[in-house]
């Protein structure tokens, strides 16, 4: 599922001690740690993923395990194309960013001033409670409401279920509240979605259109996008797969066309530019503050522990910008994963020693949070991080 939320076993972070600097580091077992914990993906035989460490705006380790594309046996390299699902959700949350920084949204104002056929929630909704998850929408992922189908079961939206986009939103907009709104933290994939369309109604272009001028195009990300359109083709593209018994594989892909809460196709040579971003901005007015607002929980979150950021044990951590901020052994971490159809994907930075994960994946087992998790102690090590 797109959510993955409470699958997440990321961390987001904290450092103020001096590190050791980059000409002194020995990555080699960290490096050796990361091939083993991967080992099992790299065959000519099975999907895999590709996997990414950056340091100091550098890629001091990027490699493909496994195939791209079964049929024809592709490997998986650093121009791979896939699917990040919920990763995208800090791209959606960034273009909304920019048209307040534009004050072309005003994010406190009730959301029907940019969506007036969403339904009578009788109670103001936010934008900024939607891209903080405590607006009270529901998830469609749930099967509420018109997400039933007539035999009363949910919607699953893989590859058997299919809705334009305006059909999708002519189902979504007459979903009701779960809940009144800052009440609880409360994943919505539709609220995602929804943020999609108020970019097009504010802008007149499409949340494609829109982050292709004012996002992947300013950071030189050539081969990054929404698709909306599942007919299209696209080059390097790996396709996403199911894992069956005794290690064989199916074809699992999705024909839906909405974006916003999903559907942001990259690669690594792409990944690496939206990472180093965040320490220099180059879009909107090119300003750190920018970047400080998308790192920025909401006030709801105020007093919620950020020690933890697994949702294993139920623990809360901050939401900010499409992205979860978190601490481990003191540093401050940042980050998001995500899963749809055959796509897993993982992206983790610790902004104070320039730190970052990102494994891209096209299979639904692939599970890479628990295995950066496994390998991050090393890296942080290497840096000259206490462990605590």
């Amino acid at each position: 599922m797109k959510a993955c939320i409470n699958r997440i076993a990321t961390t987001l972070f904290v450092f103020c001690a001096p590190y050791i600097q980059a000409a002194e580091l020995d990555w080699s077992e960290a490096i050796r740690m990361t091939n083993e914990a991967f080992s099992d993906l790299n065959t000519n035989h099975a999907p895999g993923c590709a996997v990414g460490v950056i340091h100091e705006g550098k890629y001091i380790f990027s490699k493909g395990y496994g195939l791209a594309n079964l049929e024809h046996g592709i490997p998986i390299s650093s121009n791979s194309i896939f699917r990040i699902a919920s990763v995208s959700k800090q791209y959606t949350a960034t273009a909304i960013a920019l048209l307040i920084e534009r004050e072309e949204i005003d994010p406190d104002v009730d959301v029907h001033m940019y969506l007036p056929d969403l339904a009578d929630y009788g109670a103001k909704v936010t934008v900024r409670q939607i891209i903080h998850h405590i607006s009270g929408i529901p998830d469609y992922e749930d099967g509420e409401g018109p997400f039933l189908k007539e035999d009363g079961s949910p919607f699953r939206f893989g590859n058997e279920d299919y809705y334009t986009i305006q059909e999708f939103y002519d189902h979504a907009k007459n979903l009701n509240l779960e809940e009144e709104p800052e009440v609880e933290f409360s994943y919505s994939n539709t609220g995602y979605f929804f943020l999609s369309q108020i970019v097009e109604n504010v802008t007149g272009k499409t949340l494609r259109e829109f982050s292709a001028e004012e996002i992947f195009t300013p950071l030189n990300m050539q081969n990054s996008f929404f698709n909306d359109n599942v007919n299209e083709i696209v080059p390097y593209r790996a396709d996403g797969y199911r894992y069956l018994d005794e290690g064989k594989f199916e074809i699992f892909m999705t024909n839906e066309n909405w974006v916003g809460d999903d559907s942001v196709f990259t690669s690594l040579d792409d990944f690496i530019k939206w990472d180093d971003n965040f320490y220099d901005n180059k879009i909107g007015n090119q300003g750190s503050e920018f970047i400080e607002m998308l790192e920025t929980p909401h006030a709801f979150f105020a007093g919620i522990s950020s020690s933890s950021s697994t949702f294993y044990n139920g623990v809360l951590p901050p939401y900010a910008w499409g992205m979860l901020v978190s601490e481990y052994r003191g540093l401050k971490v940042i980050g998001h994963t995500g899963g749809h159809v055959g796509y897993r994907a993982f992206y983790t930075r610790y902004p104070e020693v320039k730190l970052s994960f990102v494994s891209l994946c096209n299979v639904n087992n692939a599970l890479p949070p628990r295995r950066i998790n496994n390998i991050r102690d090393k890296f942080l090590d290497v840096l000259g991080v206490p462990s605590l």
